[in-house]
């Protein structure tokens, strides 16, 4: 809707878009459009800022909505006994997106399997090297993407704050990878933490005693 709203605003008379706060975020020109006085505008251009007031009081609502569901979130999360939260940079929303996304983590027998579902598993770029292993590698654009954006977001999280993964970063350098390799050999790392910790959470919920009476 956002996105859908943009064109609208850059179609407005310049003394409607002079008034707009000097940011390229739709959300803040759309709640300055709420105030607009459209008493002096054409008619076409008053059903536009309509729309846009109509757009922003739906896209609120809508926030409204998803703030509700996110604070259910970390009740689900203690009730399915998932411990990934625990895990630097996983927060409850992406936790979420990791168990609904993935699924029965034992689907997957391997960190390897998990890894190429999930494109955290780089592709060798071995064009032109010879024979032997290959040397070069890059991003792999296949793969499940919602949880590829986790994995990157939890990168970000523990390349800024986490020491470890400053360690294992420069570690990476150290050994000759870019910038670029030593982060995707991070993320590789990462998505064998994250399907490690779904295993255990997995068996631990398996072998607990059932609640249901005989």
């Amino acid at each position: 809707m956002l996105t859908e709203a943009e064109p609208v605003l850059c179609a407005l008379p310049v003394e409607i878009r002079d008034q707009l706060p000097a940011t390229s975020r739709v959300m803040a020109a759309l709640k300055t459009i709420r105030i607009i006085d459209t008493g002096a505008l054409s008619r076409a251009d008053t059903a536009r800022v309509r729309w846009l007031q109509s757009t922003l009081a739906a896209v609120e609502a809508i926030t409204i909505g998803l703030k509700e569901i996110d604070a259910e979130i970390p009740a689900l999360l203690s009730e399915l006994d998932c411990t990934l939260t625990e895990i630097v940079g996983v927060g409850v929303v992406t936790a979420m997106t990791l168990l609904t996304e993935i699924g029965d983590p034992t689907r997957f027998t391997t960190e390897a399997q998990f890894a190429r579902w999930c494109g955290a598993a780089p592709v060798a770029v071995s064009s032109g090297e010879g024979h032997g292993q290959p040397r070069r590698h890059r991003l792999d654009l296949a793969g499940n993407r919602q949880v590829n954006s986790v994995l990157h977001i939890v990168h970000v999280t523990q390349a800024r704050i986490h020491e470890p993964a400053k360690t294992f970063l420069a570690k990476s350098t150290a050994t000759g990878k870019t910038a670029r390799g030593a982060r995707r050999a991070h993320k590789r790392h990462l998505a064998n933490v994250i399907i490690r910790r779904m295993w255990t959470d997995a068996k631990r919920a398996h072998s607990a005693p059932s609640t249901v009476a005989a």
